[in-house]
């Protein structure tokens, strides 16, 4: 048979063709179809990787930046936070250098206080001797305006507590009456009934028998102080003299 006719006869004899491509092309050959299409595969399957590595990288070069920028924040809050400290180091050199001022204030203070109490200690000596020499003036006054006959000079005495002003005096009728007299710079309601509570034991005390006389003396009277002096029983001076006359009480 000549070619012409063995080509004719694999025309029309698919089986013969499929024979002779076994024959002249082998299994590699004859699995090439097979083979491009599992490349194919695995090519779409290696870009489908390249493209999740992509993805991956630009996450990761994200994460990077915003890694930058927070480092590049983290150094700015710490210069900040240096800064911080630096101004609190100064702020607290300050406060310590405002408190030693303040401790040197506070010890010249506590002195001038110290200093102050000594003379007001002293200003109250010498106002108190003031408004005694004052109650010993007034009382004899009053009672040479009454035609009594006062002893001597009144006279301070402490007994068992403070009987500022003590007076020996006559009566018209001749009776010798001891005058107590308690002086104040400042006279309230609350001396008088202080006062009178305790006065017949100072008096007592003061080795007074007999009858006698009390007042409170005010350099400054406040209100209320008659009414307690007349229902206790007690005169009241003041500087321009009586305000309301003693009754006579017995030791």
């Amino acid at each position: 048979m000549d070619t012409l006719g063995i080509i004719r006869q694999m025309e029309s004899d698919p089986a013969l063709r499929a024979q002779l491509r076994a024959v002249l092309l082998g299994d590699e050959v004859l699995r090439l179809p097979e083979l491009v299409a599992e490349n194919t595969r695995d090519i779409r399957d290696m870009k489908d990787a390249m493209l999740a590595v992509e993805r991956r990288l630009v996450r990761l070069e994200k994460g990077q930046a915003n890694l930058e920028k927070g480092q590049a924040d983290l150094e700015k809050g710490q210069a900040n936070l240096e800064k911080g400290q630096a101004g609190l180091k100064q702020s607290m050199e300050r406060l310590e250098d405002r408190q030693d001022r303040v401790e040197q204030g506070l010890e010249r203070l506590e002195k001038g206080h110290a200093s102050l109490r000594k003379e007001v200690g002293r200003l109250a000596e010498v106002v108190g001797g003031t408004v005694e020499e004052d109650a010993s003036s007034v009382v004899v006054t009053v009672l040479e305006r009454r035609g009594w006959n006062v002893h001597g000079i009144p006279q301070p005495v402490q007994v068992n507590g403070e009987i500022d002003v003590l007076a020996h005096a006559s009566s018209p009728q001749g009776e010798e009456v001891p005058v107590l007299v308690e002086a104040k710079t400042r006279l309230r309601p609350a001396d008088v009934r202080r006062f009178a509570a305790g006065l017949d034991g100072l008096a007592a005390a003061a080795g007074i028998t007999g009858s006698y006389l009390s007042y409170v003396y005010g350099l400054r009277v406040y209100t209320g102080v008659d009414e307690a002096a007349r229902e206790l029983g007690l005169g009241l001076l003041c500087p321009d003299g009586e305000l309301v006359e003693p009754l006579p009480r017995s030791a």
